[in-house]
């Protein structure tokens, strides 16, 4: 009788030193999986840092629609504006008013310089159809309005009212995410800048 019961307690506790073992076993599976599937994963981290401060957004500075866009060392977006006034991409400071007052160099919060264009011209008498908002240095948050112009002015003088953004200067490059007759609103996300060097806080 002694025998069997010394038996039966040796075989429960091995019984019960393999189970803990296998319990373990399957702890330490799930930490090494955990990185690719939990939110707290190390995968997922990486991610998170990889990503932050990595790309700058620039909205449509007009409602209207997309003309025309290019990418290559200088992405563009060209608007036919559905509206009379410009307004502010994103945060940034106003590094450059041009003499006619229709464009500007506009250094961003996220280390990007934008040129901003109204109005496919050059003659200097078409300079009294555009009242900009705006002087050199200011520095402005987005939808601050920039700039005022008369686009069917332009029109009865044969000057096109069209609005286009380029990309001076960007670290790594950019991503044109408008399409060529899509309708966009101001402020709506046409342009991802990536750049890692932030000039405001």
């Amino acid at each position: 009788m002694n025998v069997l019961w010394l038996t039966a307690m040796v075989a429960a506790l091995f019984t019960g030193f393999c189970v803990g073992r296998l319990a373990m076993a399957g702890n330490e599976d799930g930490k090494e999986a955990a990185p690719e599937n939990e939110p707290g994963g190390r995968h997922t981290k990486e991610r998170q840092t990889l990503g932050e401060g990595a790309a700058g957004s620039v909205g449509s500075p007009v409602s209207g629609e997309v003309e025309d866009m290019c990418g290559g060392e200088r992405p563009t977006v060209v608007i036919r504006p559905s509206e009379d006034r410009i307004y502010a991409p994103t945060g940034g400071k106003i590094t450059k008013l041009f003499p006619m007052g229709n464009a500007f160099l506009f250094n961003t919060e996220f280390g990007a310089e934008l040129y901003i264009q109204a109005g496919d011209c050059g003659d200097e008498l078409l300079g009294r159809y555009f009242r900009p908002r705006i002087v050199q240095n200011e520095i402005v948050g987005k939808g601050k309005l920039l700039l005022e112009f008369d686009r069917r002015g332009l029109e009865a003088e044969g000057a096109s009212p069209r609005v286009s953004v380029a990309v001076e200067t960007g670290e790594y490059g950019s991503d044109i995410l408008a399409a060529a007759g899509e309708q966009v609103k101001s402020g709506e996300e046409i342009l991802r800048v990536h750049s890692e060097n932030r000039l405001f806080d």
